[in-house]
């Protein structure tokens, strides 16, 4: 179901007037599971079976876990590794069978038969991701105990289900285990972000698609300024598109008593493309870094290490968005630009760093040339393919 149509409008009044109605703590987390499943099934009905299978792996994974003594360290890790090959698994045969399978040769004419025909499971990335966190951290003693219905409603919260922000279990546990009605002025706050991000989506991203053509269908009928202006509409798009999104989220959330991290913040005042990073799609962002980026070494490794781990990472990231060779280039693109800014950084004097940093035309200079490399690089997202994209940069320069 997805959030910008009438029937999720139908299921939200439904939902809210029987929430109201609520008065325990168990009846509340019961009713949230029971909203989550008929928010999935309102998609594609079956896969809500691959869902609750999923959820009980991991949740039978982690009870595991606990269970075995920390001094069997070797248990412990082949337990985590098969929990985490589990969800690894199914979130690579669903989304990127058919791209390895024709990549690899092991398809032919276009993978025929199963995975022709495979539909992607609604959210996929985002409850695998989920699930890998909550093993990890129950792995490494940072989730010490957990009720199994806080697990299975942190598993099926729809507000999160189809785009984030990506949650973390150690916070949203907590405010399953108390109970409060929701107040006039935190029904205004989540009215308010549900609207702003229904305005977001639907008013301003929406609107620029026919600007940002040129990019999916690159042609004579267009000239340079249309690709420079296309460009600069996709920028505009994916922010408000992905911020309206996780505006509805954490509106929606707000209204049921929750609260949820943000996931944006100003990404396009960034000052480099690490700041950048660290204010755009911030749940996914740090969880890379923590469950990608510091296993590999994190900043503890070498020089060459650490920007080829930035660069692999940010590979992976680009995957995550989507099964096609472009998302992957467009995400070595990005490691790349954070690459040469580690090195640029370590290599620089930090008092020089600091006498640069302090000069406020020059910030305004670091500001664009981040946003001018960040719209370049949306060019690569946005293309259906790597040879569109070649297509749109020839006629951009």
């Amino acid at each position: 179901m997805i959030f910008n149509t009438w029937l999720f409008a139908l299921f939200a009044v439904v939902l809210f007037a029987l929430y109201s109605r609520v008065r325990s703590i168990w009846v509340r987390n019961a009713f949230l599971i029971a909203a989550g499943i008929v928010f999935y099934i309102a998609s594609v009905p079956v896969y809500i079976l691959l869902v609750l299978a999923l959820a009980v792996v991991t949740w039978s994974t982690a009870t595991l876990l606990v269970r075995t003594p920390a001094e069997k360290r070797t248990k412990r890790k082949w337990i985590l590794a098969l929990g985490v090959a589990a969800n690894v698994g199914v979130l690579g045969f669903f989304k990127y069978g058919k791209l390895f399978g024709t990549t690899l040769g092991v398809c032919h004419s276009g993978c025929g038969g199963v995975l022709a025909n495979l539909i992607v499971p609604l959210a996929i990335s985002f409850f695998t991701f989920e699930f890998i966190h909550f093993l990890v951290d129950v792995y490494y003693g940072k989730i010490e105990k957990f009720k199994t219905i806080e697990f299975f409603v942190f598993a099926l919260f729809f507000p999160t289900m189809v785009a984030g922000p990506i949650k973390r279990f150690q916070n949203f546990a907590p405010q399953l285990r108390r109970f409060a009605h929701v107040h006039s002025l935190q029904w205004a706050a989540g009215l308010y972000r549900v609207l702003l991000g229904l305005a977001k989506k639907s008013i301003i991203a929406d609107s620029m698609n026919p600007l940002t053509q040129p990019l999916l269908t690159p042609g004579p009928p267009y000239g340079s300024g249309d690709y420079w202006i296309g460009a600069l509409a996709y920028s505009v798009k994916i922010y408000f598109d992905f911020t309206g999104y996780s505006d509805i989220a954490i509106g929606l959330a707000e209204l049921l008593g929750f609260r949820i991290v943000e996931n944006f913040d100003r990404p396009y005042w960034a000052r480099n493309i690490s700041n950048f990073w660290q204010r755009w799609h911030i749940s996914l962002s740090s969880w890379i870094r923590d469950y990608v980026f510091i296993p590999l070494g994190g900043s503890r490794r070498k020089l060459g290490r650490v920007l080829f781990n930035l660069t692999l990472v940010m590979a992976i990231a680009g995957l995550w968005h989507g099964a096609n060779w472009h998302f992957v280039v467009w995400g070595l693109f990005q490691g790349s630009g954070l690459a040469i800014h580690r090195a640029y950084s370590l290599i620089v004097p930090k008092d020089i760093l600091a006498r640069l940093g302090s000069l406020a035309a020059l910030n305004y200079v670091s500001v664009a040339a981040t946003f001018a490399f960040v719209t370049l690089g949306w060019v690569l997202f946005a293309s259906p393919s790597l040879a569109t994209a070649a297509t749109v940069y020839r006629n951009l320069f």
